[in-house]
C-alpha cells in the first residue's frame, strides 16, 4: 500500500517498530550501569564488572537502534519503497553502521560470563585467580567490536539497510556480504553456541554432584537403638536420642531424594534464559540475511520481527539480571506486590519499611507468619546449609564469590566432616551415660555386701542428659542416690 510521497504502510512500520524497544533495551543497560557503579560490593565482583562491559556495549547499540532512519541519508529507498523519516548524511550513516557493527562486543560479552561461571564453579578459582585473567574477557570482545567496526569503515561498506545503517555499500561492492557474515553473524552463533555447551556443563556437574549428595544420605546405614540391661536392681530404658537420629537421618535421605534435580534446576533455568535471549535476539536477523543471499528476497514478516527483537538484547539482559533477586524476595514475601519487590530489589536498605508499608495499606488476603518463616527456610537457607543451593543462588545472583571456595568436592567433605563431629559428640554423651549407671551397679553391689543380708530401702532414680536425649531409669539403694547425683550431673551430661 502507498501512501503520499513513496512511504508505505510497510516502510512506516519499520521506521517506528524500533523505537520502544530501543528505549526499554537503553533503559535496563542504563538500569545496570548504575546499579555497579553505585555499589562498590558489585565493583569488586567479577561477575557485575562483566556485566558493566556488556552493559555499556547494548547502549552504544541500542542509541542508534532508536535513532534508527533519522541517521540515513535523506531520499533513500529500499525493498518496501522509500525510507521514512531518512533525515541524515553519509557522515550519520556511518556513525550509526560503526555503533550497529560494534553491538558484536554483547554477545562476545556473554561468552565471556559463561567462561567465568564455568572457572569458578567447576574448576574452582577463587577470585584473585580470576583478577589474573579478567582483562582478557573484557579485551576480546572491544578488540573484536572495534577492529571489524573500523575495518568496515575504513572499506566505507556502511549503507542503508531500510530500518538502520551497516555493512550494505551504495553501490554493492564484491564480496561485501562475506563481511556480513564474518564480521557479525558467524561469531555471533559461534557465541551462542559455546554459552549452551559451557551452560550444559555445568548443569550436568551439578546434576551429578547432587544424585551422588542424594545417593550417600539414602544408603546410610540406618542407626539402631540399643537397650541396656543390667542386674535384677536396674532397668535401662531405651536410648532415644539414637532412635531421634534414625528418625532423622531417614527424613534427611528422603529430602536430598526428592530435592534431587532442584538446584540443578535453577542453575539450568538461568543458564538457558541467557541462551534463549541471544537466540530471540539474532534468530530473525539471521534468517534475514539467509534469505537475502539464496534468492534476494527480503519478507516483510522477517524484517519486522529483526526490527522489533534485535533492540530488546538490553531489556532482556536486565531482567535476567534482577530475576534471581526477584525470585528471593518473591520466596521470602510471598503476599508482597510485583511493584513492590522491584522497589526493594532497587534499594534494599529500605526492605523493612516497604514490606511494613504494604502490609498496612493493603487490604489483600495476609500469609501467616508461619508460613513466610517456613518459606524462609525451605527456600533461602536450608536447615542443613547446603552448600549446592549455595552455588545455584550465587550463580542466579551473579555473586558466585561470597562464598570463596565452594566446588562440590569440599561441599560433600565439610558435611562428611560435620556428621562425624555430631555422631562423635553422641558417642562421649552415652558413653558417659552408660558409665553412671556401671558405676550404679558397683555402688549397689558395695552397699549389699556391707549391709549383708539386710533388705536396703530402694529409691528409683531417673536422669537424662541436658539435650533430653538420654534417660536412664534405675532402682537402687537411697544410701548410693546421692553419689549417683553427682555422677550424672558430670559435666559430660
Amino acid at each position: 500500500m502507498t501512501i503520499t510521497e513513496g512511504f508505505t504502510v510497510e516502510s512506516i512500520i519499520l521506521a517506528v517498530a524500533p523505537k520502544v524497544p530501543a528505549l526499554l533495551s537503553l533503559g535496563g543497560s542504563m538500569y545496570i550501569v548504575w546499579s555497579v557503579l553505585s555499589s562498590r560490593q558489585k565493583r569488586s565482583k567479577m561477575y557485575h564488572r562483566l556485566m558493566l562491559g556488556l552493559s555499556c556495549s547494548d547502549i552504544l547499540a541500542s542509541h542508534v537502534y532508536f535513532l534508527g532512519t533519522w541517521l540515513i541519508p535523506r531520499g533513500s529507498s529500499g525493498p518496501f519503497g522509500d525510507v521514512y523519516m531518512s533525515f541524515g548524511t553519509d557522515g550519520t550513516c556511518s556513525y550509526s553502521g560503526f555503533f550497529n557493527q560494534f553491538g558484536v562486543a554483547s554477545p562476545l560479552f556473554n561468552v565471556s560470563l559463561s567462561v567465568y561461571y564455568l572457572l569458578h564453579i567447576q574448576y574452582g578459582w577463587r577470585e584473585n585467580a580470576l583478577k589474573k585473567v579478567e582483562p582478557i574477557f573484557h579485551i576480546i570482545p572491544i578488540v573484536f567490536a572495534m577492529g571489524t567496526a573500523i575495518t568496515a569503515m575504513a572499506k566505507g561498506m556502511y549503507g542503508n539497510v531500510f530500518w538502520t545503517c551497516w555493512i550494505n555499500p551504495d553501490p554493492p561492492q564484491p564480496d561485501f556480504q562475506y563481511y556480513q557474515w564474518s564480521f557479525l553473524f558467524a561469531p555471533v552463533w559461534v557465541c551462542i553456541l559455546i554459552q549452551l555447551s559451557v551452560m550444559s556443563t555445568l548443569w550436568w556437574t551439578m546434576r551429578s554432584q547432587e544424585r551422588l549428595i542424594a545417593r550417600k544420605y539414602a544408603l546410610k546405614a540406618p542407626i539402631t537403638p540399643t537397650t541396656t540391661k543390667s542386674d535384677d536392681t536396674m532397668n535401662v530404658v531405651e536410648n532415644t536420642s539414637q532412635a531421634g537420629q534414625q528418625t532423622n537421618r531417614s527424613s534427611t535421605a528422603r529430602k536430598r531424594i526428592n530435592d534431587e534435580g532442584k538446584y540443578s534446576t535453577r542453575i539450568a533455568v538461568q543458564g538457558s534464559l541467557y541462551v534463549l535471549a541471544s537466540c530471540i535476539t539474532w534468530f530473525f536477523p539471521t534468517v534475514q540475511r539467509i534469505t537475502e543471499l539464496s534468492n534476494g528476497t527480503n519478507y516483510f514478516t522477517i524484517q519486522v520481527l529483526d526490527t522489533t527483537l534485535l533492540p530488546l538484547q538490553g531489556f532482556f539482559n536486565v531482567l535476567i539480571y534482577i530475576r534471581p533477586k526477584y525470585m528471593t524476595y518473591r520466596r521470602k514475601y510471598p503476599d508482597l506486590s510485583i511493584g513492590t519487590i522491584l522497589k526493594i530489589i532497587h534499594d534494599p536498605k529500605d526492605e523493612r519499611n516497604k514490606v511494613i508499608e504494604f502490609r498496612g495499606s493493603t487490604t489483600s488476603p495476609r500469609i501467616s507468619q508461619s508460613r513466610i518463616s517456613i518459606s524462609n527456610r525451605g527456600y533461602i537457607r536450608s536447615a542443613e546449609g547446603d552448600a549446592l543451593h549455595s552455588i545455584s543462588e550465587e550463580m542466579e545472583n551473579g555473586d558466585l564469590l561470597e562464598s570463596a571456595d565452594v566446588t562440590g568436592t569440599r561441599t560433600e567433605e565439610s558435611k562428611v566432616n560435620k556428621e562425624q563431629s555430631e555422631e562423635t559428640r553422641r558417642t562421649i554423651e552415652t558413653s558417659n551415660a552408660m558409665s553412671s549407671l556401671d558405676t550404679l551397679g558397683e555402688l549397689n553391689t558395695k552397699v549389699a555386701d556391707k549391709d549383708g543380708d539386710r533388705e536396703p530401702s530402694a529409691t528409683t532414680i531417673k536422669r537424662s542428659d541436658m539435650r533430653g536425649r538420654i534417660i536412664i531409669e534405675a532402682t537402687t539403694t537411697s544410701s548410693v542416690a546421692s553419689s549417683l547425683d553427682r555422677k550424672c550431673e558430670s559435666p559430660s551430661s
